[in-house]
Formats: C-alpha cells, sequence, structure tokens
C-alpha cells in the first residue's frame, strides 16, 4: 500500500490524546463513608473489571478512528507498479471516433453521443490543473490546443460526424507528438472508438512509454447496402447515343437483400432496376441514359437503406461536349480509314491539313493531332507541337509508308527520345497487350478470349532510348513494340510501327482501331466525367481559363463558396478539393470573370460500409501496442483509468472505517454497563 499524501501521516500523532486521557484519569472523587461494606467487596470487584474493559474498548475505537481519518486525508492506494506513479498533474489527449459509423444509434442515442459521454466522464474526473486535448478525425486546427476542465467538456459538446478518415496510426502519431509538447506533465493518451475492423489497424506496433488507454463503445454488427462505385464504359459522355453505366452494388450483411437503384440526370427521374444481393455479393449493375442536349450532366444514383446512408448515394458529373476537335496532318494524301473513324454526326469536328501548310496556333484547341505518315517537318511545326504535348495535348504518329524518316525522327528524338530505326517487310504477329493500361480500361464490354491482334507487314523498329517513360501498348513476338506512349511534359506521343494504310498492316481494319483512337482524343479532356471521391486525394484536371495569376478558382454551392487548393500544369490546371468540401453533393467550379463553368461530383469515402467491428479480446490477444489497456464501454472510465494510473484508491474505505469506529465509541459509551 502507498499514499498519495504521505506527510498527512504525521498527524497521526494525534492518537496519544485518548492514550493520555486514558491513562491519566483528572476526575476528583468524592470519598463516602458506609457503615460496613462487607457484604458490597465481591460487587465492587466484579464491576470494576467491566469498567476496565470498556475503557479499553473505547480508547482502541478512539485511536482507530482517528487513525483512519488521517489515512483518508494521505490518500491510500494500492499499485503494481509503484516506481511509475507520478503526482504530477496530467496532460490528456482524447481521441474521439467522430466517422460516419459512429452516427448508428443504439438506445436512442448515437454511437458518437456515447463516446462523448464516455470522455466527459473522463474530463470530469480530472483536477483543475490537469490540460485535456481533444482529438478527431478532422485533425482541425483548434484541435491541437490543450483546454482546462471546463473548456475540454464546452468544446467536446461541439463535436458532430465527419466525412473525414485518418489511419490508427496516424491518430496515435498526432496524439503522441501533441503529448510531447507538455513535458512537465504526467501523460496519458485516451482513444475512444468503435472499433471498425475496415478502420483501427490492430497490429499496428508501438514502443513509447505513454499509458493507453482504448475505450469501446460497443457497436453492434448491421445490415447495409452501398453503392460501392460507378462508371461508364466510354471516357466521354456521348449526345443522343446510349451511354452505358457500370454501378457496383455491394451487399455487406449476411443476409439476402432486395434493393432498387435509382438514376436521376440534372434532377429528373431516368431510370429504376430492382435488384437482389446474396449475402456479402458485389454486384455490377448495368444502366444507361442518354443526353439530348450538350452542357453539364449531374448524375445521380442512389438506393434506399437503412441506418447507414452516407453509402447510399453516388455522384457523377459530366460534360457532353457538341463536337470533340481533331487535327490531322498529312504529307501528301489524306488516309481513308482515319477519315472514316472521325466521320461527320458522330460527335467529332475533324480538319485536315498538309503538313507545311498549317497555322500552329490553331494547335491547343485540338484534342488529338495525329500525323499521318510525316517525312519532313519545319522547326516551327516540331515545337510548336513539342509546346502542344508539354501543355497537355496528345499526339498520335503513323510511320511513313518508305524508309525516309529523318524528319520525323528528328521530332520524335526532340520530344520522346525514341525514332524508327530497321524497316522490315517480313510478315510478324503482334502477341500480346497491355491490358492495365487506361486506354484499354473498359475498351470493350466483354473481351473475347481468343482475341485478334494486328498483324504487321511492313514495320519500323521503334528504338528508344533508356531515359524515356515508354509504356508499350501493342508488343510484337519478338518483344518489340507496335504501338507504345511516352509520356512528355503533361502530354502524350503515341507512336505506331507501321502506317495507317491496310497494305502495312491489319491494324486500320481491326476492330481496335476505333475505339483506341476515340480514346486517344476523349483523353485529352479530363474533365470530361468526374466522381472525386474524399479523403482519396480528390482533385481534378481542368483547361486553365485564368487571365492572369490574380483571380483564382471558387468552389460553389448554394451558399457556400470556397477556395480549394489550385496549381497551374501547362495549359490546365489542378483542383483538390480535400482540404475545401466536407458534404457530398455536386459543386460548381467557376473563375470570377468568366461564365464557363465545370460542375464537380463530390463522394463520401466507402471505407466504413462494412459493419463490422473488433472484440476488445480480439484486440487485447493481437495488439502490439506498448502500455496499452483495453476498457469495455460497460465499465466506469474514469474510474478505471484513475485506477490503472494512480493504483486503487482506498480513502473512501478508510472515511467509512472512521466513522464506523467513531459510532462503535458511541455504542460502547451508550449501552454498555
Amino acid at each position: 500500500m502507498n499514499f498519495l499524501y504521505p506527510l498527512f501521516l504525521i498527524a497521526a500523532s494525534a492518537i496519544a490524546i485518548p492514550i493520555i486521557i486514558h491513562l491519566f484519569n483528572f476526575k476528583k472523587y468524592k470519598k463516602v463513608f458506609f457503615p460496613d461494606i462487607r457484604f458490597l467487596r465481591e460487587l465492587h470487584e466484579q464491576t470494576q473489571k467491566q469498567a476496565k474493559l470498556k475503557h479499553i474498548l473505547i480508547l482502541i475505537s478512539r485511536i482507530l478512528a482517528l487513525l483512519f481519518l488521517v489515512f483518508a486525508f494521505a490518500q491510500p492506494f494500492l499499485s503494481k507498479d509503484k516506481d511509475n506513479m507520478n503526482q504530477a498533474p496530467k496532460a490528456m489527449s482524447i481521441y474521439v471516433d467522430n466517422s460516419f459509423s459512429m452516427g448508428i444509434e443504439k438506445n436512442a442515442l448515437s454511437m458518437l453521443d456515447i463516446a462523448k459521454g464516455k470522455a466527459a466522464e473522463i474530463i470530469a474526473s480530472c483536477n483543475d490543473n490537469d490540460k485535456i486535448q481533444i482529438l478527431t478525425n478532422d485533425f482541425a486546427f483548434n484541435e491541437s490546443k490543450f483546454l482546462n476542465k471546463n473548456e475540454a467538456l464546452q468544446f467536446l459538446s461541439t463535436l458532430q460526424l465527419s466525412p473525414k478518415n485518418k489511419k490508427t496510426i496516424q491518430i496515435l502519431e498526432k496524439q503522441k507528438q501533441l503529448l510531447s509538447t507538455e513535458a512537465a506533465y504526467q501523460k496519458q493518451l485516451i482513444y475512444i472508438s468503435d472499433f471498425q475492423k475496415s478502420n483501427f489497424a490492430s497490429s499496428i506496433q508501438t514502443n513509447d512509454s505513454i499509458k493507453k488507454y482504448f475505450i469501446s463503445v460497443n457497436a453492434t454488427t448491421l445490415q447495409n447496402v452501398s453503392i460501392d462505385t460507378a462508371y461508364f464504359e466510354t471516357p466521354s459522355l456521348l449526345m443522343n447515343e446510349d451511354n452505358n453505366l457500370q454501378v457496383s452494388v455491394k451487399n455487406n450483411s449476411e443476409e439476402e437483400v432486395n434493393t432498387s437503384l435509382t438514376l436521376k440526370v440534372n434532377n429528373q427521374l431516368k431510370s429504376v432496376i430492382n435488384t437482389s444481393l446474396k449475402a456479402k455479393e458485389t454486384k455490377q449493375q448495368a444502366i444507361s441514359f442518354k443526353p439530348s442536349n450538350a452542357g453539364s450532366q449531374q448524375i445521380e444514383l442512389f438506393i434506399n437503406d437503412y441506418p447507414m446512408s452516407f453509402d447510399d448515394t453516388f455522384y457523377i458529373a459530366g460534360k457532353v461536349n457538341a463536337s470533340y476537335a481533331v487535327l490531322i496532318l498529312n504529307q501528301t494524301n489524306a488516309n481513308a480509314y482515319l477519315s472514316s473513324v472521325f466521320k461527320p454526326g458522330i460527335q467529332f469536328k475533324t480538319d485536315h491539313f498538309q503538313i507545311g501548310n498549317v497555322n500552329t496556333q490553331l494547335f491547343k484547341n485540338y484534342s488529338l493531332i495525329i500525323l499521318n505518315g510525316i517525312q519532313t517537318m519545319s522547326q516551327e511545326v516540331s515545337e510548336s507541337l513539342l509546346q502542344y504535348i508539354n501543355n497537355g495535348g496528345s499526339v498520335l504518329n503513323f510511320a511513313p509508308l518508305n524508309n525516309n524518316t529523318s524528319g520525323i525522327n528528328a521530332f520524335l528524338l526532340n520530344s520522346a527520345g525514341c525514332s524508327y530505326t530497321q524497316f522490315d517487310t517480313a510478315k510478324l504477329f503482334v502477341t500480346s497487350y497491355n491490358k492495365s493500361h487506361v486506354l484499354f480500361k473498359d475498351l470493350f464490354v466483354k473481351t473475347p478470349e481468343n482475341i485478334d491482334l494486328p498483324i504487321a507487314y511492313k514495320r519500323f523498329t521503334i528504338t528508344s532510348n533508356a531515359m524515356s517513360s515508354e509504356q508499350k501498348l501493342f508488343s510484337f513476338s519478338n518483344g518489340d513494340a507496335f504501338l507504345t506512349q511516352f509520356k512528355v511534359g503533361n502530354g502524350n506521343i503515341y507512336v505506331c510501327a507501321t502506317s495507317a494504310e491496310s497494305n502495312a498492316s491489319s491494324f486500320p481494319k481491326s476492330y481496335w482501331f476505333l475505339p483506341l483512337i476515340y480514346k486517344m482524343a476523349f483523353s485529352n479532356h479530363a474533365n470530361a466525367i468526374n466522381a472525386l471521391m474524399i479523403n482519396k486525394n480528390p482533385n481534378v484536371l481542368i483547361e486553365n481559363q485564368k487571365m492572369d495569376d490574380k483571380t483564382i478558382y471558387h468552389l460553389l454551392k448554394n451558399e457556400l463558396d470556397v477556395i480549394p487548393e489550385q496549381q497551374a500544369v501547362g495549359n490546365n490546371m489542378l483542383i483538390n478539393i480535400d482540404n475545401a468540401i466536407t458534404q457530398a453533393g455536386f459543386y460548381t467550379l467557376k473563375l470570377p470573370q468568366s461564365n464557363d463553368t465545370t460542375s464537380l461530383a463530390i463522394n463520401y469515402d466507402r471505407s466504413e460500409s462494412i459493419l463490422t467491428y473488433w472484440s476488445l479480446e480480439e484486440l487485447k490477444k493481437g495488439s502490439l501496442l506498448k502500455n496499452a489497456t483495453w476498457i469495455s464501454g460497460n465499465t466506469q472510465q474514469a474510474a478505471v483509468v484513475n485506477e490503472m494510473q494512480q493504483g486503487m484508491p482506498l480513502w473512501k474505505v478508510c472515511i467509512i472505517l472512521a466513522l464506523l469506529f467513531l459510532l462503535t465509541e458511541i455504542l460502547l459509551i451508550r449501552f454498555m454497563k
């Protein structure tokens, strides 16, 4: 047993008072003579023995009452860790999980309200000179400040649910960092959460000496259905055509569920599909719509589900362009296959020019520039093309029909670090393609098992230097590239080993030709379709319309007007909304002096959709956290924390015993004869 305030034990010297009273009887007796006391002698001796016993019992009661009263002021406690006891005031960092899973209600209270109640209980048990810091998933600026007890309770009452999510190690490191600023204080780390398996990493390891208390809110596993993601099969929305949308719907529960998937576009109902999902099943549900007008398309997909609703809606923002501009530069005659790909009426505006007779100032107006069999190129055209690519443009180059490659090689070496070398007329088969490349993603609804790949009849060998950023799209059986990509600045150069004529390869007549070139043309419109997600580094690349450095983009929704992070990237602007937006929905990105706007779709992170939780037994068994104590939500948190930190307090027991012995003294005086 130890004492929190051992100096109070000096007061135990007061025990001498009842002893002195007992040893020295200061009462004066008056003698009374009786004629004869022989018959009373036996009774007198018996009464004297009883009186001595009574006085001794009263003395013991008084001594024990005083002793336990002194002990109560000295505050004894039982501790197994005496060496680590510290009487200094506490610096306490309390993390309160305010993620969406904490919004589930239990007994008419949300998990967040329960967590706040547990935190309030701990704060209320603190002393007036203790310092308290409250942390949430927001990592807000005002959460880094240490508060007194009353300020902490007031700040705790303002906490709300947040779409932000932080990894367990981030939270613990943040708490340790904040506690390190209070060197003279006894440090405590409190972590209050539902310990959802998808968010709490049970296997993390720490080796610091800070006492850690992990408190559970005793959440229960519930049924939940979510829309995980949705995407279009094409990289851009086409007007007056069916745009196929693939929606991933997931049943996160152990039971089969039936639900309906609803599609709205620009707040107009377009389609409703009923679907059923088996336990733990993820289903790809196809749904489509046909835009009749150009402009922004605000696409909303939703299901009806309870109690978790944050993942029931998925937002997609798109823009239907009336036409895409493609420029084809020819050495001599136009190519029939390239002309048919971009024939009028399929949303493409195509311009053909001879390489020696083109206005290079117009390059910036095109989504894709195709070089068809170019042999010679002026310095002006070469420099303008390179500037166009560096600013985010895309160039597709088809090789010349003959071995005259000096002009195009000069451009390719200067830009991509590659060149056409050996010319070969031997038939060679393409045997593989880069399935993981973005151009092949969702290129076909279903890819055939024995898919036909291009065959080359007249080809060049594409040689690249070691510093080039080459990604092969199609490869020959000998490993050489048939079609390859080079990243240059913010744009891309696609280089084909053959010309676009049918006598050079089977590529122009294959089913690869049209969709691949379409995707190259669409890829320059990075903001054509967007579905950003909070916590997932949400950013979008748009065309930079700023006239000067003084104007900035604003993100608008109803009365909200915020300035997101923005960075110029060539002729484009990279917009990051992660620190600007906390609510899902549609937002408008706009420059104050411009009439053109971009619609952005913001979604909540789906990492909390699976409502399964760690039990305390699992955490105790698998945890590698040093100095960690796991506390059930059914216990009195403040009492457990104080007991673990200060030992088991005994002062209440001492008060009770002191009162008990005082009562014993009274009873002895009153009733013992």
